[in-house]
C-alpha cells in the first residue's frame, strides 16, 4: 500500500484555455475507511467534457474552486471494504477526484462486471455511452428511417449516439472538424454521410447531406443531449447548424 495519496488539484481557474499550467500535483495522507465506506484505488479516469464546466460555474455540481482536488468519475478497484456487497478486487464507478486512493460510502458506488477492455466501462459503458443511450434513445425517439444529424459527431458521445441511431435503422450525419476525423465517421463508425464544419458553408452542406430534411439534431457536447423533432424540423435545424 502506498505511503501517501498523490491527488491532482485545481491550481487556479483558467481564463481561457485550459492547459497542463492549470493543474498541480501533491501528497496527501492514505485515506482509512470507516463502516460502511469502501477504500479505492483508482485505475483509469473519466475525462468529459463537463470536466471544464465545472470550473466555470456551478452546473448540476457546485462549481470548483481554486486549491480544490480536480473532481471526476473514475474506475477504480476496492482495495479495503468496509460495507456488505463489496470485496477486495471489485470494480466500482465512482466520484472519486484525481487521486491514487479514494475513500467513499459504498452508497456512493457502482459496481461493475468484468469487460475487455477494461476501458469500456468508462466509454461505451459509462458517461458518454449512457448519455448517448438515454439522449437518444429516451429523449429523442427515434424511428426506423428518420435522418438524424449528430454535431461533435467524432467526439465520446457523438460517436455513440451515430451508432445507436444506425442501430435502430436510421440514417445518420456527423457533423465533425477535418477530412480526418470525418472519413473516421464513414468508413469506420457507420454514418452515412460526414459535414466537415470547416471546409465551408456547414449549413449549405448540411442542406446537401439532408434533402429531405432532419427528423433530429444531437448537439454535443452538453451535460444532456438536446433533441428537437417534428414535421418541419429539416429547416429549422439546418439554421442552427
Amino acid at each position: 500500500m502506498a505511503k501517501t495519496n498523490r491527488q491532482i488539484v485545481l491550481d487556479h481557474i483558467p481564463q481561457g484555455r485550459l492547459g497542463p499550467e492549470h493543474f498541480r500535483l501533491t501528497a496527501a495522507p492514505v485515506p482509512r475507511p470507516g463502516d460502511g465506506e469502501i477504500q479505492l484505488r483508482t485505475l483509469y479516469i473519466s475525462l468529459d467534457a463537463a470536466n471544464r464546466a465545472w470550473m466555470s460555474g456551478t452546473t448540476y455540481r457546485s462549481a470548483l474552486s481554486a486549491g480544490q482536488l480536480m473532481a471526476g468519475g473514475a474506475l477504480a478497484e476496492v482495495t479495503e471494504s468496509r460495507a456488505p456487497g463489496f470485496a477486495r478486487g471489485d470494480l466500482v464507478f465512482g466520484d472519486l477526484g484525481w487521486q491514487e486512493l479514494a475513500v467513499l460510502p459504498a452508497r456512493h458506488l457502482t459496481k461493475l462486471a468484468p469487460a475487455e477492455p477494461i476501458t469500456h466501462l468508462l466509454s461505451v459503458y459509462g458517461v458518454a455511452g449512457l448519455t448517448a443511450h438515454f439522449g437518444l434513445l429516451e429523449c429523442g425517439k427515434p424511428r426506423r428511417g428518420d435522418t438524424v444529424v449528430v454535431s461533435a459527431a467524432a467526439g465520446s458521445v457523438g460517436n455513440i449516439v451515430g451508432q445507436i441511431a444506425k442501430i435502430k435503422g436510421c440514417r445518420t450525419v456527423g457533423i465533425a472538424g477535418g477530412a480526418a476525423k470525418c472519413a473516421l465517421l464513414t468508413q469506420e463508425l457507420g454514418f452515412d454521410q460526414a459535414v466537415d464544419y470547416r471546409a465551408g458553408d456547414c449549413a449549405r452542406a448540411v442542406r446537401a447531406a439532408c434533402p429531405d430534411g432532419v427528423d433530429g439534431f444531437e448537439k454535443l457536447p452538453v451535460a444532456l443531449i438536446g433533441l428537437l423533432a417534428g414535421d418541419n424540423i429539416g429547416k429549422r435545424m439546418v439554421k442552427v447548424a
